[in-house]
């Protein structure tokens, strides 16, 4: 396997696109992800190739550049390396498919090294975009080289208090940033102290002190907040929310429904 750097690949090429990264259990989603995003928005893609079918590969190829990503999964701390007490926990708030998923999870900061854009928004493939993403470009910068949106139910705990988490579904970050590189070395040697990337991420902002730009709701909101009809960004979370970008096909035909709806009131 291929030793895989913790350090940022080489200079920016793009001053801003987006990436984003998926294997084989979720590339269903990259032709609803692609749609949507390209509602309102033309930035560069770069697709991240964390184990996809060269179908799916073929797909991206069309639509942008692909990145593979190296990542020896024996650096993720299987479920007998990780003390128990936290392995019950793991899966009380996660449920056993969480030893499925945390080899993928931990490659999120190894994408960003590979970026070659300046300013690099990722988004996670159950993002439904329903609106302009430009200004969330503008939430990173020298100073703040990270913008990340704090859970909402966790807004009221002060800056860099331990129970604060941030979600990595949406992430904006400055070429660089100090901290996507202390992620990703936490990736390869901290994974039997947190079940997943985002939790990683949250203890080193913590923890180091670091500051960074929390985003607003609106550009990674859940339906679990309530309908909200300005959402930019309505991110669908867990099995449930796969579910219903299946059946229902996420937010974009009930808004489009409401509004034909008010037209027809008028």
């Amino acid at each position: 396997m291929q030793t895989i750097s913790t350090q940022w690949k080489s200079k920016p090429i793009y001053p801003k696109g987006i990436i984003c990264g998926s294997d084989q259990e979720q590339e269903w989603l990259l032709p609803w992800w692609w749609s949507r995003l390209r509602d309102h928005n033309d930035h560069p893609v770069v697709f991240c190739d964390f184990g996809m079918s060269e179908e799916a590969l073929q797909w991206c190829r069309e639509r942008g550049e692909i990145i593979p990503i190296a990542f020896d999964p024996s650096k993720v701390a299987l479920k007998e390396d990780v003390d128990p007490g936290l392995v019950k926990l793991w899966e009380n708030c996660y449920t056993s498919t969480v030893w499925d998923f945390r080899h993928v999870w931990f490659k999120k900061p190894f994408a960003f090294l590979r970026s070659p854009f300046q300013k690099t928004l990722w988004l996670d493939l159950d993002c439904e975009v329903l609106g302009s993403i430009d200004p969330l470009f503008d939430m990173c910068n020298a100073e703040s080289q990270l913008g990340i949106m704090r859970e909402f139910t966790l807004t009221h705990l002060p800056r860099f208090h331990p129970g604060a988490l941030y979600n990595s579904g949406v992430i904006v970050a400055e070429h660089g940033a100090p901290l996507i590189e202390k992620w990703a070395e936490g990736s390869l040697t901290m994974t039997h102290e947190f079940w997943g990337d985002e939790v990683l991420l949250s203890h080193l902002i913590n923890t180091l002190g670091i500051y960074v730009n929390e985003i607003p709701g609106i550009f990674n909101w859940r339906v679990s907040q309530g309908i909200n009809i300005n959402t930019i960004i309505c991110h669908w979370v867990g099995c449930g929310g796969k579910v219903f970008i299946k059946e229902f096909g996420g937010f974009k035909p009930t808004l489009e429904q409401f509004q034909r709806s008010c037209k027809k009131m008028d």
